[in-house]
């Protein structure tokens, strides 16, 4: 029983949430709020992809504002210009950051948003 009221609670908070960002669920292949805050704190960044986009977008709460990440640090990757022989994958937000990977056939890279600075790291991983 608690299960149920807590996937009832998870299911509105995201949609209450999804309306910072403007549209439907339906319109994004990735969205996710930080799930690892202290008991009694508000989301501060929401992360997500759209469908239409091979862009990841982050939403500050504060300042109601979003950037869009396309280009990879100093990888030389830009998520626009090199879809779909660049993608990320297997992203995960964790407190102010994104950890994603920047899968491509020829060199993976290992990437970092830190939202505070709106700044991108990445480094190859050594796959191809």
């Amino acid at each position: 029983m608690i299960k149920i009221y807590i996937f009832i609670f998870s299911v509105l908070l995201s949609t209450n949430l999804l309306s910072h960002s403007e549209g439907k669920i339906s319109e994004y292949k990735y969205y996710q709020i930080a799930k690892d805050l202290p008991k009694g704190k508000d989301p501060i960044f929401i992360a997500y992809m759209k469908l239409n986009s091979p862009c990841i977008f982050v939403n500050d709460l504060r300042t109601n504002t979003t950037q869009e990440y396309c280009e990879l640090d100093e990888s030389g990757y830009d998520l626009k210009v090199d879809y779909p022989s660049v993608y990320p994958i297997d992203l995960r937000l964790s407190g102010a950051s994104l950890y994603f990977i920047a899968a491509a056939p020829w060199n993976e890279q290992k990437c970092e948003i830190f939202f505070p600075e709106k700044s991108i790291t990445c480094e190859p991983t050594g796959k191809n």
